[in-house]
Parts: C-alpha cells; sequence; structure tokens
C-alpha cells in the first residue's frame, strides 16, 4: 500500500509538472508574439531598417511615465509593434517612447544608432552601462542611475548632440562582441513625427554624413547661384519680378537651410531659440513672396479676380503665424501652404489657358515643386512611407523651380525685348514711310505753286505733325539708350567691386602692376587674389566674350574661384581648375543647353613657407624672365567649361623655385592679338614676349606705361579700335 502512494503521489507531482511547463511555454510564446524581437548584429553591414524589431507606445497627456516603469517587464504589454520599416506616427504631440533590443555577434564594435531627422524637439537617449561600468555603479550607491542618458534635440544647443558632425542625430551604442542590451528613446516634437532610424558603424555614419553634405551642397550652391543670378539681373535691367523671385529664393534658403540643421550647426550652435523663429521666416516669406510675386508676374488681377483675391487672402493670413501659440503654429503654416501652392499652379495654368505668354515656365515649374512638396506632405500625414524621395523630394522639387522660374523671368524679359524691337521696327517703318509722302507731297506742291495759302498752310501743319511724333520718337529712343548705358555703368562698379583692389595686390606684390583695359564698359578679362598664412593665390583669366555676357562670366568664375578655394580648401592648382571646371559645367547645364561658354586661365599658387610656386594653365601660359633669359611654362590645352564631358580632361602642377631676380608675367590674348600697325595686322605673341623681355629689368610702373603706350600707339598708327578685352599682369616674388 506504501508503494501503491508513492508511485500515485510521484505521478501527481509530474503531471503537475509538466501542466506548469505547458503554461510557461504557452506564456512565453504569448508575450513573444506582442514584444519585438532583437536586432542581432553579425557582421559589419548596416540595418537600414529595424522593421518590427522596434517598439513604440505614445504617451497619453494624462500618463507620466519614466524610465524605470516603461523599462519594467509589467510594460511589455503596452509596447506596439512597428507596422513599416520606418515608424511614421505623423503630426503627433504627445511624448513617445520607443524600444530596442540590439545583440552584437559581429566583431565590429563602434556602432551607432542614426535618427535621420534633425528636427525633433527633443530626444532622451538611454543607455544601460555595460562592459566594466555596471560592475562599478554596483559597488556604489543603490541611488546612482544605471543608465547613460542623453538629452538632446531641436531646443537645445548643438553640443548636445553626441555625434556634432552629422546634422542627424546619432547616439554610439558601447556594445562589445557578444553582448546585449535594450535601448531606449524618449521624444517629443510638434513637427511630423518620423523615425527613419537605422544602426550603423562609425565609419558608414561619417560616409552617409559626407553624402549628405554634397547633396546639400549642391542644393544650396543651386539657391545661392540662382539668387545672385536674379540680383544682377535685376540690377541691370531694373525689373522689379527679380527683386520678388529673389525674395522667394532667399526665404526656401532660409527655410531648408533651417530644416536640414546646417544654419543651427554654423550659424547659431548655441541659440536653439532661434530655429522655431527662422523656420517661420521662411515659411511665411516663401507665402508672401510667391503670392506677391505670381501677382506681378502673371499680372493675375488682369486675368482672375478670384486667383487674386486668394493670394491676397494668404498675405494677410501669413503674418499671423507669428501670433498664433507654438503648439498649432507648424499646422497653422502648413494649412495655409497647402492651398496657397495648389492655387499657384491652378492659377498658373488658369492664366495660360487664357494666353498669357510667361506662364508656361512658371507652371512647369511649380508641377516640379508640387510633386514634392506633395510627397513630404503624403509622408507627414502617414500616407506615403518614409523614403529618399518623400523626404527629400520638396528639396529636389524646389531647386528645379528656382531655376525653371530664373528661366520663366528670363523667357518673359526675352518676350519683352522682342516685343519692343517689334515696336521700334515698325515705328521707323513708319519714319520712313512718312519721309517717302512728305517727299511726294513736296514735289507736288512744287509743282501746284498757284495754289491757294490754304492749302500750303495744311501742308505746314501736317509737316509740324510729322516732326513732332519724330522728335518724340527720338527722345524715346535716346531715353531708352540712357537706361542701358546706365545699367552697364552700374554693371562696371559691381565688377570692380569683386575683383581684388590694387592696393590688396601691392601689399601681396611689392614689385607688380596690372595693366587692365576692358574693350567695353565691362569685361570678360578678370584677375583674382587671395591670401592666407601659408599661400598666396593668383590668377588672370579670359572668359569666353566681353561687354555684359563676358562679365556674367567673370561672375561665375570668381565665384567658383571663392568656393574652390576658401570653402573646398584646394590648393593644386591643377585641382582648382578641374573643380572650376565643372563648376562651369555645372553652372551653365552645358550637358543639357550645349552651352559652350567657359574661359582660359592661368592660377599661380605661391608657397611662402617653402619658397616654391605651383603652376598649372587651361590654354594659358606663365612667362618667367631673369637676365634676358625667358622660360615659358605652357598650360594645358584644355580650356575651363566649354566641354559637356569631363573624362579625359586633366591639368597637371609644375612646380617652380622662385627668386627675387625672377620678373613672371600672366596675360588673356587681347594684346597679342589686337590689330595695328602701318600694315593693319595682330601685334603677335612673339612681339609681346619680345617686349617683356626688353623691360624687365624696369621699375614695374615703368614695364605698365610702356606696355600702355606700345598697345596705344599700334592702335593710332593702324587706325585701328580695341577688339577685344586687354589684360597683363606682372610680378616678382
Amino acid at each position: 500500500m506504501k508503494n501503491i502512494f508513492v508511485i500515485t503521489q510521484r505521478n501527481y507531482f509530474y503531471s503537475k509538472l509538466v501542466a506548469i511547463k505547458i503554461l510557461c511555454v504557452f506564456y512565453f510564446f504569448t508575450l513573444s508574439t506582442c514584444l519585438a524581437q532583437p536586432i542581432v548584429l553579425e557582421s559589419d553591414k548596416k540595418i537600414s531598417s529595424l522593421d518590427s524589431s522596434l517598439s513604440y507606445y505614445v504617451q497619453e497627456e494624462n500618463e507620466n511615465y519614466t524610465l524605470e516603469e516603461v523599462s519594467n517587464p509589467s510594460f511589455d504589454k503596452k509596447w506596439l509593434k512597428n507596422p513599416s520599416d520606418h515608424l511614421n506616427l505623423g503630426y503627433n504631440s504627445n511624448i513617445i517612447w520607443l524600444k530596442v533590443e540590439i545583440e552584437n555577434k559581429s566583431t565590429v564594435e563602434d556602432w551607432n544608432l542614426v535618427l535621420d531627422l534633425p528636427y525633433f524637439d527633443s530626444i532622451t537617449f538611454y543607455e544601460p552601462f555595460i562592459k566594466n561600468d555596471i560592475l562599478e555603479i554596483e559597488n556604489k550607491k543603490d541611488s546612482i542611475s544605471k543608465w547613460k542618458i542623453v538629452k538632446t534635440g531641436w531646443y537645445l544647443p548643438y553640443f548636445t548632440r553626441p555625434n556634432i558632425e552629422s546634422n542627424n542625430f546619432i547616439f554610439p551604442l558601447s556594445l562589445l562582441s557578444n553582448q546585449r542590451a535594450t535601448y531606449y528613446l524618449q521624444v517629443q516634437s510638434v513637427s511630423p513625427v518620423l523615425f527613419p532610424i537605422s544602426i550603423a558603424t562609425q565609419k558608414q555614419v561619417i560616409k552617409q554624413s559626407q553624402v549628405s553634405h554634397v547633396g546639400y551642397g549642391i542644393y544650396f550652391g543651386i539657391l545661392i547661384v540662382m539668387l545672385f543670378y536674379n540680383l544682377v539681373i535685376f540690377i541691370i535691367t531694373r525689373d522689379i519680378n527679380y527683386l520678388y523671385y529673389i525674395l522667394t529664393v532667399f526665404s526656401t534658403l532660409l527655410l531648408f537651410g533651417s530644416y536640414s540643421g546646417y544654419l543651427f550647426k554654423y550659424i547659431y550652435p548655441t541659440l536653439p531659440e532661434i530655429n522655431t523663429f527662422i523656420v517661420k521666416i521662411g515659411l511665411v516669406g516663401i507665402a508672401m513672396s510667391t503670392a506677391i510675386f505670381i501677382i506681378h508676374f502673371l499680372e493675375v488681377r488682369k486675368y482672375t479676380k478670384w486667383g487674386y483675391g486668394l493670394f491676397i487672402l494668404t498675405l494677410i493670413l501669413s503674418p499671423f503665424d507669428f501670433l498664433v501659440s507654438n503648439s498649432i503654429w507648424h499646422e497653422y503654416m502648413n494649412t495655409i501652404l497647402r492651398v496657397h501652392v495648389f492655387a499657384l499652379l491652378v492659377v498658373g495654368i488658369y492664366c495660360w489657358i487664357k494666353g498669357n505668354k510667361f506662364a508656361r515656365f512658371y507652371v512647369i515649374a511649380w508641377v516640379f515643386y508640387l510633386t514634392g512638396g506633395l510627397m513630404i506632405i503624403l509622408r507627414n500625414d502617414g500616407f506615403l512611407p518614409i523614403t529618399f524621395w518623400t523626404t527629400h523630394g520638396v528639396e529636389i522639387g524646389s531647386a528645379l523651380e528656382v531655376i525653371l522660374i530664373s528661366m520663366a523671368l528670363a523667357d518673359r524679359y526675352r518676350i519683352i525685348n522682342k516685343e519692343k524691337e517689334g515696336a521700334i521696327e515698325k515705328a521707323l517703318e513708319l519714319e520712313q514711310k512718312t519721309t517717302q509722302q512728305l517727299e511726294e507731297q513736296v514735289k507736288e506742291r512744287t509743282l501746284k505753286l498757284n495754289e491757294s495759302n490754304e492749302e500750303l498752310a495744311q501742308i505746314n501743319e501736317e509737316l509740324s505733325i510729322n516732326i513732332e511724333t519724330i522728335e518724340q520718337q527720338k527722345t524715346q529712343i535716346e531715353s531708352k539708350n540712357k537706361d542701358i548705358t546706365d545699367s552697364i555703368n552700374y554693371a562696371k562698379r559691381i565688377q570692380d567691386a569683386i575683383l581684388p583692389s590694387q592696393n590688396a595686390i601691392q601689399s601681396a606684390f611689392k614689385d607688380s602692376f596690372t595693366l587692365y583695359l576692358p574693350k567695353d564698359v565691362v569685361s570678360g578679362d578678370f584677375y583674382f587674389l587671395f591670401e592666407n598664412k601659408k599661400y598666396t593665390f593668383l590668377a588672370v583669366a579670359d572668359c569666353t566674350g566681353h561687354g555684359v555676357p563676358g562679365s556674367l562670366m567673370v561672375m561665375i568664375g570668381v565665384n567658383l574661384l571663392r568656393e574652390s578655394i576658401i570653402e573646398k580648401q584646394l590648393i593644386l592648382p591643377s585641382q582648382i581648375l578641374m573643380n572650376l571646371h565643372q563648376g562651369i559645367v555645372s553652372t551653365l547645364k552645358q550637358k543639357e543647353t550645349g552651352n559652350r561658354d567657359g574661359m582660359d586661365i592661368t592660377i599661380c599658387v605661391i608657397n611662402k613657407v617653402e619658397n616654391k610656386m605651383y603652376f598649372s594653365g587651361a590654354k594659358n601660359t606663365l612667362i618667367a624672365i631673369k637676365n634676358e633669359e625667358i622660360i615659358e611654362y605652357k598650360g594645358s590645352k584644355f580650356s575651363i567649361g566649354g566641354s559637356i564631358k569631363t573624362e579625359g580632361i586633366n591639368f597637371e602642377d609644375e612646380i617652380i623655385e622662385i627668386d627675387n631676380q625672377t620678373s613672371y608675367y600672366m596675360y588673356s590674348d587681347g594684346y597679342q592679338d589686337q590689330f595695328g600697325g602701318k600694315e593693319d595686322k595682330k601685334f603677335m605673341r612673339k612681339n609681346l614676349k619680345n617686349l617683356l623681355q626688353s623691360i624687365h629689368k624696369l621699375p614695374f610702373q615703368e614695364q605698365k606705361q610702356i606696355l600702355q603706350n606700345t598697345i596705344f600707339d599700334w592702335q593710332q598708327i593702324g587706325n585701328a579700335s580695341q577688339i577685344d578685352d586687354i589684360l597683363v599682369m606682372g610680378f616678382k616674388i
């Protein structure tokens, strides 16, 4: 009996144990279906999307959870799985908790959690102490937290970000091989709550940041070039439409410079409260400037009263964005912009249908902008996934819109000029016809001298009217000519301002001269000087064309040189020339338009420390003369720009040992190509070299005077006018 009792008791115990095991398995299986699975790092491959491994919880307004509460196992049932590649909660001002568990089975130990979005209001990152840190904390008082806490965000200074090289939020993970840890993020923002989260190594983070910087550099470069391009055109033409569009481009630059984080990073890193203000200025500026621009550019009031009323309403409502509370201003302005952007496109199409000649480029431009804006709006509202196009579509659209609107302004200016030319042509035809009629009338009156005085008086009256008409037309033509001349003179002042002053050149080179003789008021030749502690950069360039077209190429060339040397910090002349070539091809869109404008240029970089000079040229040479011995350093056979390809084009550097006995000369082809002399032929390059050889030992100012007198005498003898811009620069180091 005792044995039967023991066996029965043992069977009961085993049955109970099996039931408990089944319940445990069922419990853990149920729990695993509601909790996200950990991310396993098995190689150095980037994890682009956390998918369902990311858990989240939206905290209600009446809830106030702490990290200890959300990290407690009892909270597990409240976590929700991420339903897509990247979590998108749209506009949600509540506190969002994120949770991700990561296990490192790779040999890589420099992993980072990357939140690829720069404008979250506040972010708190919680990382558990691992490695030896946990041992140190366990030996301390219990009150010490076992979490590393990083607080950062849009409303905190830029230096609070763990990785300040990236505009996004990069959180390093202290995770060694074969370690596993759970990380938490607490996020809150009035902007769209999007979570394009990835896990990447430090090298991958740096590469991604570099790609982002290059992309935004191109984007901001397009905006800045278009801004200055339209500014120059406004100065030349005085067309107010260019000024309104400059305000639109500037507002776009402010908005995306702030949204992308670059203004925060480089301009006001310790003043985060400016972020919201700059965004407001950008949004309001875009709304108001585009409304004013379309009203004037398409003459909206003439074509549609309702469209005009819509834009006046935008101008009235937009400034109220500065008065509404911070919790609703983003939604308020987005609502206005949604309506406004569609109105810009619809009104443009309506004006085009009604016969407005200027609306075609405008409509095409806004299709691109509207497509990009629509994608980001649908993404923010949660209807589209987070991708490259839904994130950066509006920047790409705005860049295309800026370029196409500039083309629309140019097209408008072309049409107006064509109409003016037609009017002048008709006036001249009328004048010629009137003159012929007058001659016939004079002949008839000569044959009819015996007619009455009344007929003669009538003829005199008609003559007076016609002469008055001609005088009025003459006055109008003279006035237009004066306006054009004044614009070109003003452009000369701008060009003189961007060229280095003679004082600056004299400061860099005590023995030097610059002979600069533009053919017209403004020049297509230019010279460039820049100095830093170690290097002196000197360049002489001959752009395609002269006059106003040449001066525009000068501005592009000077800006690209400054970008190459100051922003990109290129040192070697060959690198500067290649960057200049690529910039000209890109700026003038030569691959698309077939434009062949460019420049020939000589660049010298003087190393003050090593007493060496690096030379490279694009179809231009450098002349060195010492003790009447001439050394000619020839540049590359390639020009800058004027080619749709960059493959196969290269520029070489030549290192020159410098001394204070050698005179160096750089020049454009204007001097040697000038006609004159007894036989009215070109001066020729050989004669220029012989002239420089004969005067190189004289003081440089005397050399300049001899060169100037020689070319003037050459022209006077041949009774020839100047055919091209002339630029000769000499210096001794």
